[in-house]
């Protein structure tokens, strides 16, 4: 699906969007448009997913810290009385965060009123002359309100994508299984679907031939995710299990890899070789 948030955090990734303000860990600040309240900002996702609860834990939790951060930051750069937060999605089904300074001075009839009840369509559209010094405001509060910056792009995988013999089959089956490893369905893209996890996409896309998965031939050897504890392996082995997933190996210490190394391994579609690990201290 392509909602108007989605074309907006093209745009911002494009460097198109003048309402631009900062690229934040888990997505965008930018103005809103049009200006109901002086100040009006919004938190777009980046990648963008349904809504907050499709987002894994660690992720979310950026979300939501980066939010409360750029409430900070527009209590900082406008001296209003308070913040408003609003995460709806209906007319939008996308994640997004509304971000709402309110005032002293506003009318009598509205100052305790949510927002929705100004006339949006007589509020003043965003103007980049006009609010270039609230922008740059904003940004130097920033980092002063504790907004993480992006995270680092270098020495990271961005995403993988697997092809596979049959593409709606895989499908079904990853949209089991990622989850409980923490990643989130995320929108397809032209070639198949996508999930996002804290700093890695996994992709499908549809083989052009039938040959069997090698993993002992020149390619991709098996594909290992990385468990928050112990106990996590312990209970996706188990769920496992109990959808008939084919266990290859139960969950085991493997000191070999390092001191505390804890996985089991299991097959995918097409014979795929997945693992799901535990490392204490890692990345490192």
């Amino acid at each position: 699906m392509t909602t108007a948030i989605h074309r907006r955090v093209a745009a911002l990734q494009a460097g198109a969007d003048p309402t631009f303000i900062a690229r934040l860990a888990s997505g965008w600040a930018v103005l809103g448009d049009p200006q109901v309240l002086p100040g009006y900002c919004l938190l777009l996702p980046d990648p963008v997913v349904p809504t907050l609860n499709d987002l894994p834990a660690p992720a979310r939790q950026r979300f939501l810290g980066d939010m409360a951060a750029l409430g900070d930051a527009v209590l900082a750069a406008t001296g209003a009385l308070r913040i408003n937060y609003s995460l709806f999605g209906n007319l939008e089904p996308a994640l997004h965060a509304h971000v709402i300074p309110r005032y002293a001075h506003e009318p009598d009839e509205l100052r305790t009123a949510h927002p929705w009840a100004y006339d949006w369509t007589r509020a003043a559209a965003f103007d980049l002359v006009t609010h270039a010094a609230l922008r740059d405001r904003l940004r130097e509060a920033l980092p002063a309100a504790g907004a993480a910056g992006p995270l680092a792009v270098t020495g990271r995988i961005h995403h993988l994508d697997l092809t596979v013999s049959e593409l709606a089959g895989a499908t079904a089956f990853y949209d089991g299984v990622l989850p409980l490893l923490g990643f989130a369905r995320i929108g397809d893209a032209p070639e198949g679907p996508l999930w996002a996890g804290e700093t890695v996409e996994i992709g499908l896309q549809a083989a052009r031939g039938a040959a069997p998965h090698d993993r002992h031939a020149p390619g991709l050897h098996h594909l290992a995710f990385a468990a928050a504890t112990r106990a996590a392996v312990d209970g996706a082995h188990a769920e496992l299990l109990r959808r008939g997933v084919t266990i290859l190996d139960p969950p085991d210490h493997y000191p070999q890899y390092c001191e505390g190394y804890y996985a089991f391994f299991f097959e995918g579609p097409d014979g795929v070789k997945l693992e799901y690990a535990f490392t204490p201290n890692w990345p490192a």
